[in-house]
């Protein structure tokens, strides 16, 4: 059971990385060594093709796409009753032996509540115990919940904050019950383990199991960058344009590296609402990960500015990979998953991103 499962509706983008990779690349994999597996999904923004053992139970907008759904939060989040049915339905027609549960935002309890009640094993995989999509560095007691949610979903009015705040509380108890009672909880960190556990997880309940990533390079690909690339030092940032992955911040920093010197170059491989025409930003666009190993080849530092705690973010494995010295501020995971390999920034702004760039570039001009 998931959200944004492939295929996609027409025109939009697929989801490369977290949720979306690790689940279909699970269920290739399932199918390939010969088991019977079927799927359970929300469609993302509209109705997606049909597709043999994938079914549809919900249509998922984000919440960040409009005030409205925001305030319709809790009500759309917490028991869906029409998807609650159409779940008991196939999953009593296919029989499962074990469902994995992974962020089915959008009527979120109703699905584990059907496989609770027909006594199926159950593996919790990305679900959050958090009303916003991402959770803070720590986990929230109840009275911060009821003062904080709404503000971290954007809601400033104080009725609706209470209402959003006590949903919020409600919401953890009930999961925190389930969970502890009839669930195997997948964690892919230390600090998502220490988090689970903040939220009152049984330690027990959990398994650590990390998140894989499988890119390819493309020959053809990798000789078009490396042209381009010249004797230029490259700065790649692979990810969604956003603010919460703080492409914002990096555009600033970047700004900064390039009134000092002109041998630096930053390559952006994805798309998003932040996207600026800026001298010496190079946009590679949408990088199909059957090539996005061709993006690390080339480049020389990896950038992962996130601004909001992640579990296992899979960029930073795959510049390990390449042996690619990263660019970090110190969030979520990403000290114990980087070591060494990382210069981290301790401060949530341009001037320390620009700090850290610089020393990365001043490392590999050493080397």
């Amino acid at each position: 059971m998931i959200t944004n499962f492939p295929p996609y509706p027409e025109n939009v983008e697929t989801l490369r990385g977290g949720v979306t990779e690790v689940h279909e690349q699970l269920y290739k994999e399932l199918i390939k060594n010969g088991n019977d597996v079927f799927v359970i999904s929300l469609s993302l923004y509209g109705k997606s093709p049909g597709k043999d053992k994938i079914y549809r139970v919900g249509n998922y907008v984000p919440y960040s796409k409009s005030k409205a759904r925001q305030v319709m939060f809790p009500f759309l989040e917490f028991f869906n009753p029409f998807i609650f049915l159409k779940v008991m339905s196939i999953l009593d027609k296919e029989k499962p032996s074990c469902i994995e549960y992974s962020a089915l935002f959008q009527g979120s309890t109703a699905p584990l509540v059907a496989s609770v009640l027909l006594k199926k094993k159950i593996f919790v995989r990305n679900d959050w115990l958090c009303p916003n999509l991402y959770a803070k560095s720590r986990s929230c007691t109840d009275a911060e919940r009821l003062r904080e949610c709404a503000k971290c979903l954007g809601i400033k009015n104080p009725f609706l904050g209470i209402i959003i705040g006590s949903y919020s509380i409600l919401m953890l108890r009930l999961k925190r019950y389930l969970w502890n009672r009839y669930c195997t909880v997948i964690v892919q960190s230390g600090y998502h383990r220490n988090l689970l556990e903040g939220w009152g997880i049984d330690p027990r309940k959990m398994i650590l199991i990390p998140p894989t990533s499988t890119i390819f390079e493309d020959p053809q690909y990798t000789g078009k960058l490396t042209g381009l690339k010249q004797d230029k030092i490259v700065l790649a940032y692979i990810g969604r344009l956003t603010a919460e992955k703080g492409f914002n911040l990096l555009l600033e920093s970047f700004g900064m590296i390039s009134r000092e010197r002109s041998d630096v170059v930053l390559w952006v491989a994805g798309t998003g609402e932040l996207k600026r025409d800026i001298e010496g930003v190079e946009y590679l666009g949408w990088v199909e990960k059957d090539r996005l190993g061709s993006v690390y080849r080339a480049a020389d530092i990896v950038v992962v500015p996130t601004v909001v705690p992640e579990a296992h973010p899979a960029v930073v494995d795959d510049a390990k990979k390449y042996n690619k010295k990263i660019v970090v501020f110190r969030m979520g995971a990403l000290e114990e998953m980087i070591g060494d390999k990382g210069i981290f920034c301790d401060e949530l702004n341009s001037v320390s991103l620009y700090k850290g760039l610089k020393q990365a570039i001043d490392c590999l001009e050493k080397d």
